[in-house]
């Protein structure tokens, strides 16, 4: 299997600060990929639950459970929704925390529903 390539690594300290903020949110989630720049976590049944990954201009949270339950979504990070279950974020200006922490918890009482 072919290792994953950072696409850009300027935004490492981004997907860190990410990834700490996102990661005990996901406590007994089996986590399928934590190499810099890719971090893959899975419901206990195998389902993607969500992936941090870089790309070339923002950090991206793809969150499985954003596709089927929008209803989830706070007013806070709207404007970072691109599509039904994909968040990009460019910079730490006014990264949203508390609304991803908000997200990841609804998402993680949805296991199971989706």
């Amino acid at each position: 299997m072919r290792k994953n390539v950072m696409k850009n690594e300027l935004l490492l300290s981004l997907w860190i600060e990410l990834k700490q903020l996102i990661e005990p949110l996901c406590e007994g989630l089996p986590i399928i990929t934590d190499e810099p720049g890719d971090w893959r976590v899975e419901t206990t049944t195998g389902r993607p639950f969500l992936t941090l990954r870089i790309q070339k201009s923002h950090v991206g949270l793809y969150l499985l459970a954003m596709y089927y339950h929008q209803h989830i979504l706070p007013k806070s990070i709207d404007a970072y929704l691109f599509g039904k279950s994909t968040f990009r974020f460019h910079s730490f200006n006014d990264l949203p925390l508390e609304g991803i922490q908000e997200i990841v918890e609804s998402a993680r009482s949805l296991i199971g529903s989706y």
